[in-house]
């Protein structure tokens, strides 16, 4: 399998990436027409989204948010659901820590729902309160984590 972490700047990659996080951390929860397409977030200066594609099949998408001080986010984590369980999540994560190395980057946080814990555990992530007023809203379920890279 040939794996590439693409940033999204193509229409094209656009829209997978939209429609991979839509379907997957959206619609499949049960959160119908609530997906933003267009937010704000996704085009800051501080983002950094990006697609996993594997043999040129885009399977994945996160967004890698520079926070300073040496942080980043990553958020908005998502594999398809044919994809999942198959070790491409794990790529992902390893392909985003070398793309943060590079922005000065030496360790990654994230709000992780409740059933993604035991990945992130397996690959090395601690439970770590890092901002406690990001567990709001929407993520008001999620763990926070970190991990040095």
């Amino acid at each position: 399998m040939e794996y590439e972490l693409v940033a999204v700047t193509e229409p094209g990659d656009w829209a997978d990436f939209h429609a991979i996080r839509r379907t997957e951390l959206f619609e499949s929860k049960g959160r119908h027409g609530v997906y933003n397409a267009n937010h704000p977030d996704d085009v800051a200066d501080f983002a950094h989204p990006y697609l996993l594609k594997v043999s040129g099949k885009p399977v994945g998408v996160l967004r890698l948010d520079v926070l300073g001080a040496g942080r980043a986010a990553i958020r908005l984590v998502a594999i398809t659901a044919a994809e999942q369980g198959h070790g491409h999540g794990r790529v992902m994560e390893e392909l985003v820590a070398q793309r943060a190395r590079h922005f000065g980057i030496d360790t990654l946080v994230v709000n992780s729902a409740p059933e993604a814990v035991g990945f992130y555990e397996k690959a090395g992530w601690q439970k770590f309160v890092w901002d406690a007023d990001e567990l709001i809203g929407i993520a008001a379920n999620c763990v926070q984590m970190k991990k040095p890279i």
